[in-house]
């Protein structure tokens, strides 16, 4: 077992649930001190903020699915040359996407939207992860 394979583990099994208690227990903490200041508004607020939060998660997992499964189908029309040319417009798209988000961020840090510039690096996060994950899984496939 080599170093990442380590720490992977321990963050598997050890240090995310323990996080995600941790996550949980505060949480639950503040809504009961939230509902005996009681301030029933702020309740009812932070539950439809709640709410929303878990709509729009679930509607962008069903429209991912949709989406995937329409993407499959047209896909498998297309002749092998307008696949290429997809394949070769994705990966610039890929590789351009995050200065479009950076210059993003750059224009709400001016705005001083501070809610904007913490979603967007969220996203920009993400996405310099999945390029550097399928850089590395591409290399250390045979040609």
């Amino acid at each position: 077992m080599n170093r990442r394979e380590f720490l992977l583990l321990v963050w598997t099994k050890f240090l995310r649930p323990v996080l995600f208690i941790f996550v949980m227990v505060f949480s639950i903490k503040f809504l009961i001190d939230l509902f005996n200041e009681s301030n029933f508004d702020n309740f009812i607020n932070i539950g439809k903020l709640i709410i929303l939060i878990l709509l729009i998660y679930i509607s962008v997992y069903f429209l991912n699915i949709f989406i995937e499964l329409i993407r499959e189908k047209i896909i498998s029309i297309l002749p092998s040359s307008i696949k290429r040319i997809l394949l070769i417009l994705s990966e610039i798209i890929n590789y351009k996407l995050p200065f479009i988000i950076g210059a993003i961020i750059y224009h709400y840090w001016f705005e001083d939207k501070p809610l904007a510039i913490a979603l967007t690096l969220i996203v920009l996060s993400s996405k310099i992860t999945y390029l550097t994950k399928s850089k590395k899984e591409n290399e250390s496939q045979p040609q």
